[in-house]
């Protein structure tokens, strides 16, 4: 009961949150702005996010992680209900700022939780089905984005986003907040800078960290361009665009499927240099441009490799620093999400200068050495630890 009510948490961030990619196009004729300003939608979410994680790691570890989770969830709520009614370009991306800080409570500190309850054995295991719910989240957001984006329109998809944090956040209230005497201590400069110096103590934190910053670079830059890349080859529009997108939720899906397979067969090591492979590889085929139904598949097979790299490094994230999980993961959070901000900006940029082609493959050679090299180094930190 505990995870699912953690997992539903996760699932509602990731539809607030992934909901905005296949609706770009749809935003920018609304507001009357180019494509490339409509994609900040994503930047303003996913900066301050980022930007909110040193702040809101020591206040989970010292105030309570699920009475956090649950205020941050109601924030994000009201962020997406105002939002919907939004007169201006502008005040949505301020909406989609505080979403994004209200956001930055909710996925680090819930893995955190799934760390604090789950022994080390479990763990992979339990992060990959709150990862999955997160997936099952993108899966719904991407395409019934791109669906209301022809229909009703964003303003309805937004609302619709606002029931499901809404429903997370009054489970998290019901389930998740810790009792009293948990929460001892006050939110200190102090005391977080003590929380965060058990973090990088670990020499494996940097790679923790630099992995998930230059996977989110290469991944989610080119999200937000999914539509446009569609619409200006005439493969398809918003609608498309969610399926495509949503193809990376399916694959990581099926990753948490055939995980206890895969540890069977493969190390964690393993993992992450196979993910980065089939990721990358999958990444740098979309460059082909085929139809959008077999860019939904190159997506797909993104999405598998993306996932099995994440969860990977994920797990190494909570065994980081023990008393101090919750600003582990948030630093992971910080990492991660600032990649994901400042990818969609590397891509337009380098999309004007040298071409869609050249860009995709590029990407797509990025996480493959993403992958293969954060293998080679875990690797070569284990070994020098035995």
């Amino acid at each position: 009961m505990i995870l699912f009510l953690i997992s539903l948490c996760g699932l509602a961030s990731a539809v607030a949150y992934r909901s905005m990619d296949p609706l770009v196009t749809s935003l920018a004729r609304d507001f009357s702005v180019p494509v490339a300003t409509a994609a900040l939608v994503s930047s303003a979410y996913a900066l301050p996010f980022a930007l909110g994680q040193p702040i809101l790691g020591p206040i989970g570890d010292a105030f309570g992680k699920g009475r956090l989770l649950a205020i941050c969830l109601f924030v994000l709520t009201a962020s997406l209900i105002v939002g919907a009614f939004s007169p201006s370009f502008d005040f949505l991306l301020a909406m989609r700022f505080l979403g994004g800080l209200a956001g930055g409570g909710t996925m680090p500190v819930a893995m955190a939780l799934i760390g604090d309850l789950f022994p080390p054995a479990q763990r992979q295991v339990a992060i990959a089905r709150f990862l999955a719910a997160t997936l099952v989240g993108q899966i719904f957001a991407s395409s019934l984005a791109g669906l209301f984006a022809v229909s009703v329109g964003w303003h309805g998809f937004f609302l619709l986003g606002a029931c499901v944090t809404l429903t997370a956040a009054l489970g998290a209230a019901w389930k998740l907040a810790e009792p009293k005497r948990a929460h001892r201590t006050r939110p200190s400069l102090t005391d977080a800078a003590s929380r965060y110096a058990q973090v990088f103590a670990n020499p494996k934190s940097w790679l923790c960290f630099g992995t998930v910053f230059l996977e989110a670079i290469a991944i989610f830059g080119v999200t937000p361009y999914v539509a446009e890349i569609l619409e200006t080859t005439g493969l398809g529009g918003p609608r498309e665009a969610g399926f495509v997108i949503a193809g990376i939720g399916i694959g990581g899906l099926l990753y948490s499927f055939v995980l206890t397979f895969l540890m069977r067969r493969l190390t964690r090591i393993g993992m992450m240099a196979w993910g980065g492979v089939v990721g990358g590889g999958a990444l740098a085929a979309c460059a082909l441009l085929p139809g959008w139904g077999a860019l939904a598949l190159f997506f797909t097979l993104l999405g598998f490799g993306f996932v099995m790299l994440h969860n990977s490094v994920q797990t190494e994230v909570s065994s980081l620093a023990p008393e101090a999980r919750a600003s582990a993961f948030s630093m992971h959070a910080f990492s991660f999400f600032l990649g994901q901000a400042i990818g969609p900006v590397i891509f337009g940029f380098g999309m004007h200068l040298g071409g869609l082609t050249p860009m995709l493959i590029a990407n797509g050679v990025l996480l493959g050495a993403v992958g293969l090299g954060a293998a080679a180094l875990f690797s070569r930190h284990d070994s020098e630890l035995t």
